[in-house]
């Protein structure tokens, strides 16, 4: 799948392992060198201690190597030596080799580099090694066949240690090694030295995991097939299992930069996977095990290191109404409705409550463009608090969802209260929002002038909207030179002197969520036909290109022809590399919308 000759390299995305916060990637600059980084501590790779560089070893001296990786192992190769690293689930991976060492050697991203993160070092009993690394937990090094030769020399001086090298070395006899590294907590269950599974079988047990895991997601349409391959394997990948603030398996962002799990991303990760609708249903229910019981807020990301406070908007409805629309709501049990409508109802009371505009309704202004998961969108240039249509949207559709759990609960008149909260909101929408041409975005009063896509948004209604409405929104995002491009719906007017393709989201890139919202909900208002056009637009792009987030649709400005600045190498703000949010989208599209 990854590798040094092959489509896509390791320079966007980390090759890992469901249920483990290690991965390994190719260096960003120093093309060919490959790095062992950790997820846990939640630290963007551009700024953490822990990080070793990963040297391949003939006769001891480090030479230079190409890689494969699959979802088993990845293979580094010189000449006929090797070098093979699998991760496991169970906090340790393996590595081993023939005719050849290797070298895992600390090396910080921060300035200066080095083994700042090492705390202390001590060689084991059973012949391993055990490094202290603070903050990052203890780590264990131990040779199963072969040898550990262990470098750690400390600077008085700096007080620091300069550096440390860990290397296993291969059997004179045999000439191959095996060793196994471990990241742990304190008092975390580790593997006892000689209960290590053979190697071969930890691979074929990483393939067969992955195989399981891609058997929840429907047959894309053709053409698609390698393109789902990649897109299930990085969801696959970035899959946590419980640990630290994570109560329960989550799909993270990113194992490299942004180390969350999104709130509303779980969603997305649900409207994929419809052929295992419990797993869907419980991604769907994830971040309420994390409700703030007073008041029903949901935080908008998880770290493994705790919640981060900004708020998403309440996606959980739009993806259970594509859900419902495929395949039924037969999935959803009387006992579930009953565990969740309480729950659920708490959420969208939050909204008409903490976010209400004080009219004596439940239309809602929101007080950051987070809160739409716009987050630099033209329509928000004239500031907060802003009456937003497309939260509006999120809501109605989260209402009918909170009626549909308290019918399934047994409590019609409650289920019939919040349709009709929902039909009141619904024709705020209409009356107050649309202007003809868009759905606009109201601060003081006023609609604000945006040329965003953002504001043709609320086509996730579908058919509750009005047909000429339905229509002038599937034709404006579909003409040409606007939002419409070569690879699918920019999220700023090509018209729009605000348009940019630099660091900012939703401002010019083409992005995954908006295009797959915008054609599901074109979808879901019976325009099947521009729905596939821009999602087969989109999804052609992802499918030569990667799992990436955003894209620079063109290299110049259209609206006045100037060259656009050079885009940067991969790092946070590059379109955010390799993305579940983009491979979860990619898979709802390529799954549910092109051929539907």
């Amino acid at each position: 799948m990854f590798g040094t000759n092959e489509k896509f390299q390791l320079i966007r995305v980390p090759f890992a392992r469901r249920g483990s916060v290690l991965y390994i990637y190719e260096d960003f600059e120093q093309h060919g060198q490959l790095k062992l980084g950790m997820s846990r501590h939640a630290e963007m790779i551009s700024g953490t201690d822990f990080m070793f560089d990963i040297e391949f070893l003939a006769n001891g001296i480090p030479v230079p190597y190409e890689y494969f990786a699959d979802a088993g192992s990845i293979k580094l190769t010189h000449g006929y030596r090797w070098v093979e690293f699998a991760i496991t689930d169970r906090q340790h991976l393996r590595v081993r080799g023939f005719e050849a060492g290797v070298r895992l050697k600390l090396n910080s991203t921060n300035p200066g580099g080095g083994a700042n993160a090492l705390r202390g070092v001590r060689s084991l009993q059973d012949v391993g090694w055990e490094a202290e690394m603070g903050k990052y937990g203890t780590m264990k090094f131990m040779p199963i066949e072969g040898g550990l030769h262990v470098e750690t020399p400390y600077s008085y001086e700096q007080g620091k240690y300069e550096r440390a090298e860990f290397e296993f070395v291969p059997n004179a006899a045999t000439r191959r090694f095996d060793g196994a590294f471990h990241e742990f907590d304190a008092g975390a269950e580790i593997f006892p030295f000689g209960v290590y599974e053979p190697f071969d079988k930890l691979v074929a047990d990483n393939k067969a995991d992955f195989a399981e895991f891609k058997s929840k997601y429907r047959k894309v349409a053709r053409g698609y097939e390698e393109a789902a391959e990649y897109a299930v394997y990085t969801v696959w990948s970035y899959r946590t299992n419980p640990r630290g603030y994570i109560k329960t398996p989550a799909i993270m962002f990113s194992l490299q930069w942004a180390i969350v799990a999104a709130g509303w991303q779980q969603s997305y990760n649900a409207m994929a996977m419809q052929r295992d609708l419990k797993e869907a249903w419980r991604q769907i229910c994830l971040l309420f095990d994390y409700q703030d019981e007073r008041t029903g807020r949901i935080d908008g990301m998880l770290a493994y290191t705790g919640a981060a406070a900004a708020m998403q908007p309440a996606f959980q409805g739009f993806a259970l109404e594509f859900i419902i629309r495929n395949v039924g709501d037969d999935f959803i049990s009387a006992e579930e409705a009953k565990r969740m409508y309480p729950k659920m109802a708490k959420w969208a009371n939050y909204w008409t409550t903490y976010r209400n505009a004080g009219r004596g309704d439940d239309a809602t202004a929101i007080f950051s463009p987070h809160e739409s998961g716009w987050d630099d969108a033209s329509n928000f240039k004239d500031g907060f608090p802003a009456r937003e249509p497309n939260t509006l949207a999120f809501l109605v559709l989260l209402m009918e969802c909170v009626a549909l759990l308290a019918r399934k609960s047994g409590d019609a008149k409650a289920a019939d209260e919040w349709i009709a909260r929902s039909e009141k909101l619904t024709k705020i929408i209409v009356e107050e929002h649309w202007d003809g041409e868009k759905f606009a975005t109201i601060v003081k009063g006023k609609n604000v002038d945006s040329m965003s896509l953002a504001d043709f948004q609320p086509i996730i209604l579908g058919k509750r909207l009005p047909q000429h409405i339905i229509d002038k929104v599937a034709e404006r995002v579909t003409a040409p030179g606007e939002w419409l491009t070569e690879i699918g719906l920019a999220s700023e007017s090509m018209k729009s002197d605000m348009v940019t393709f630099g660091i900012s989201f939703v401002c010019g890139r083409v992005v995954a969520p908006q295009n797959m919202i915008i054609s599901v909900g074109l979808q879901a208002a019976g325009k099947q036909e521009e729905a596939e056009k821009i999602a087969r637009l989109w999804c052609d792009n992802i499918k030569e290109k990667g799992m990436i987030l955003g894209f620079a649709p063109y290299d110049h400005f259209p609206l006045t022809g100037e060259p656009a600045p050079d885009q940067p190498m991969p790092f946070a703000t590059d379109g955010w590399p390799w993305t579940t949010w983009c491979a979860n989208s990619f898979m709802t599209l390529a799954g549910s919308v092109i051929g539907a």
